[in-house]
């Protein structure tokens, strides 16, 4: 009769290790760990956007590529405003926030950035911070990568990863606010963005159908 390695792993077993493993090498979702999440993901997400601006626009560099406006820096002055007030005046209500939202938190600003940043590769030079009204000869219309599954990919990975930084901080108020907010914002944008696409590219139209935006209420 064979002999069996009874200290040998099963497949089960390896899973679990592996899982408890990744477990470990997270962060506790402490207030004190939320907040330096919160600054990495803020200082990783604007670092980029500028390097990607000059890797792929390096004549449309500035300092507004940093993507770092009075509305903005106040939405999230009063996120971390929040944060603050309600650690110090609710502190075991807010630790148990925070320990619910966490992680999700930060798994929807890896996300999001990731998605951001895949469809700036994706669309290249053709990727601006501004919206252009005129076709450039470097102007082309993308609908491969990420463009296949999503319309605006840049645009749905910024509201995602908004969300996010707030859901790490365990921001109700905040998380409900940059919703509303961000909506609003995306909104009049990409209306105002597709109505000149449509005039720079035929195409458009059919491509617009085809694809949807993923941002709710965003057709």
């Amino acid at each position: 009769r064979r002999a069996v390695d009874r200290t040998a792993s099963t497949p089960r077993q390896s899973r679990d290790r592996m899982t408890s493993f990744a477990l470990m090498a997270l962060p506790t979702p402490t207030t004190g760990a939320a907040l330096r999440l919160f600054a990495a993901f803020l200082a990783h997400f604007h670092l980029s956007e500028f390097a990607f601006a000059l890797r792929f626009n390096p004549k449309d560099v500035s300092t507004r590529s940093f993507l770092l406006s009075r509305p903005y820096a106040a939405a999230m002055t009063c996120g971390v405003i929040e944060f603050a007030a309600s650690s110090a005046l609710m502190p075991e209500r807010k630790a148990s926030l925070v320990r619910g939202t966490f992680y999700l938190g930060a798994f929807m600003c890896v996300f999001g950035e990731w998605l951001r940043k895949s469809a700036m590769c994706t669309a290249g030079a053709a990727f601006t911070h501004l919206i252009q009204t005129r076709r450039r000869a470097t102007h082309v219309l993308v609908t491969e990568g990420a463009y296949a599954y999503a319309r605006h990919p840049g645009y749905l990975g910024w509201f995602i990863w908004a969300l996010g930084t707030q859901l790490v901080l365990g921001n109700v108020a905040s998380v409900a606010a940059f919703a509303v907010v961000t909506w609003v914002y995306f909104k009049r944008r990409i209306t105002y963005e597709e109505r000149h696409l449509r005039n720079m590219f035929s195409e458009y139209d059919a491509y617009a159908k085809r694809v949807r935006t993923w941002i709710p209420g965003i057709k």
